[in-house]
């Protein structure tokens, strides 16, 4: 387990925490080299190898270090912004190992995934590939797509998270999907290469995963009697983790990697299959470690006050979404504590309701799952810098992957 307690002492792979804190402060991420390299090995194990491309929604956290770690085992990038893609690129990234996704994509980002030569867009309205037409012309290109299909299936997870319920704003529906697969005539400068679905994010429950399988069989079968030809199928991402249980394998959470792997190659075996996995490869691969600033009580409630905050880590504020915590030093006794941050925002709350010992001030705290959607979505608001990011390598020496941002660096952009 990279994350443990030695000695009555929270370590990531052999460093006490402490030791982190004291020669890069805090707030601060921290990520374990070993559990990166172990869910990118899993992936690679359980769709690489059975011929599945993957590509990793970076979206989910696109520090360089990390998106360079993933490449060598093999996978690509999901990218959905300019942004991301010149970092892709900056990293190494080829245009054959890049996939453009994202419901709005401005001209400058089509016109530059053009001279690329990416290995597709997914287009996600008529609006879009009719733009993308016009594009691909003056390029004298044919623009490879995938259309993105809205299948109206609950992935059961949180309604910000979920994407293929037709009330989301995402993809098409079948019958638009249908009508222009099966009527490519009208977009000479496209070369339609498939359908692209992604249902939502943090599912934990195989069965929607098998329930799209079973959709995209007999949909793609209706396409190939009406004389479509298509030649690749996205079945997104979406794996969920175990935020109650951070520490935990990923092959414990997602036991059914490879039955949905073998499933989706059984039912869809004719053609090149594409996986789009993010939080699934890096959320429970870090924690947040904040320091305790102070205590304190109003009527009756009891707080923990602590110099992290939802600039740093979002997820409980926008979705109430839970983060186990734990104290860098065991100790007997508890309480229920909120654990708060210094933002002037009354949702600027990290835990509710926790268990914890009594803590001082200068006290440690972790608060894990912290790789996904933490330090990508983090923020300057109340003129916080972003906070470093540090990566414990399996050698058991930390080293600096995201300096602390300066003063200097949040005000240089201003007139």
């Amino acid at each position: 387990m990279s994350f443990q307690y030695l000695n009555g002492r929270l370590h990531c792979d052999g460093v006490d925490l402490q030791t982190v804190a004291d020669e890069y402060s805090t707030p601060s991420y921290v990520y374990s080299e070993s559990i990166l390299r172990r869910n990118a090995q899993v992936l690679k194990d359980c769709f690489i190898d059975r011929g599945f491309k993957v590509s990793y929604a970076m979206k989910a956290n696109s520090n360089p270090q990390i998106l360079k770690l993933f490449r060598t085992y093999g996978l690509g990038v999901d990218i959905v912004s300019a942004g991301e893609f010149k970092l892709a690129q900056k990293v190494g990234f080829r245009g054959s190992e890049i996939n453009f996704a994202g419901v709005g994509k401005t001209l400058t980002e089509l016109d530059m995934a053009l001279e690329s030569e990416i290995d597709y867009f997914n287009v996600e309205s008529r609006f879009e590939l009719d733009i993308l037409e016009t594009r691909a012309a003056v390029f004298d290109k044919k623009a490879p797509v995938l259309l993105r299909l809205n299948p109206d299936i609950d992935p059961q997870t949180h309604p910000h998270i979920s994407t293929g319920l037709k009330q989301n704003k995402f993809g098409m529906g079948p019958d638009k999907v249908h009508h222009i697969l099966t009527h490519p005539q009208d977009y000479p400068h496209i070369k339609f290469d498939g359908i692209h679905c992604h249902i939502g994010s943090q599912i934990i429950r195989p069965d929607p995963f098998f329930d799209l399988i079973s959709y995209l069989q007999s949909f793609t079968s209706n396409l190939a009697s009406a004389g479509a030809e298509i030649n690749q199928v996205d079945l997104g991402g979406g794996f969920g983790v175990n935020y109650q249980n951070p520490f935990e394998d990923i092959l414990k959470t997602t036991p059914y990697l490879e039955s949905f792997a073998d499933a989706a190659n059984e039912k869809l075996s004719q053609y090149q299959l594409h996986i789009q996995p993010g939080r699934v490869l890096v959320a429970n691969s870090a924690i947040l470690l904040a320091r305790v600033l102070g205590t304190k009580e109003n009527g009756g409630n009891h707080f923990i006050v602590i110099d992290g905050a939802t600039t740093d880590l979002i997820r409980p504020a926008l979705y109430g979404a839970y983060h186990a915590i734990y104290p860098h030093i065991q100790k007997e006794g508890s309480r229920l504590f909120d654990v708060v941050g210094p933002v002037c925002e009354s949702s600027d709350a990290l835990a509710k309701q926790r268990e914890l010992p009594e803590l001082e001030t200068d006290d440690l705290l972790t608060i894990a799952s912290a790789g996904a959607y933490a330090s990508s979505m983090g923020s300057t608001y109340n003129m916080r810098p972003l906070s470093p990011e540090v990566l414990v390598t399996r050698e058991g020496k930390s080293k600096l992957i995201r300096q602390r941002q300066s003063f200097e660096q949040m005000t240089a952009l201003y007139l």
